[in-house]
């Protein structure tokens, strides 16, 4: 598989596309095939350090949404061809790759109706941007954070704001389109 990989710890002017074998999921996991993945501010700071827990070359990429290709032993709760997003585990390699590997518990399922690219954590850096720039094309802007960030969303351009603390953000994003 083609993956944008860090070689070592660095600038984002060092990721280069590179080819990794396709991972198999362990007890509990999946395998996602990426449909979409977010930067994420943590993204770019982890890349200037690097994680004691990473095998080199490292894939960066916290945020992702795709389809779930294949399931470990003991999973049941979750099917292939699922579509999901998830905030993955910094330990790992991410979602920068055409497959990456996601604890099933951690997966939020994404209605068919919904496109690919899902951006999430309205307040947060690339978030805030992200609501912001849709806004100015005259999207209605739907996006999740935390509660006490709804007016500050809002303020950036979002129509509606999901508290994906308290809500169910798939039922709630699956009511609002």
């Amino acid at each position: 598989m083609r993956a944008l990989v860090l070689d070592r710890p660095g600038s984002p002017d060092t990721l280069r596309i590179a080819a990794l074998p396709v991972p198999e999921p362990g007890p509990g996991g999946v395998r996602v095939k990426v449909e979409a993945c977010g930067l994420n501010p943590s993204d770019y700071l982890r890349a200037a350090h690097g994680m004691p827990s990473w095998t080199w070359p490292a894939v960066l990429g916290l945020d992702v949404a795709g389809t779930v290709d294949a399931l470990g032993p003991g999973v049941t709760d979750v099917s292939p061809g699922q579509r999901v997003a998830y905030h993955s585990d910094v330990n790992q390699r991410g979602g920068f790759a055409e497959y990456a590997l996601a604890t099933a518990a951690v997966l939020a399922p994404v209605p068919d109706t919904v496109d690919p690219v899902l951006t999430t954590g309205g307040a947060g850096g690339v978030g805030g941007f992200a609501v912001q720039l849709a806004a100015s094309t005259g999207a209605q802007v739907i996006a999740t954070g935390a509660g006490h960030n709804a007016e500050h969303v809002r303020g950036l351009g979002a129509k509606e704001v999901i508290d994906y603390r308290t809500e169910d953000v798939a039922a709630r994003v699956r009511e609002l389109t």
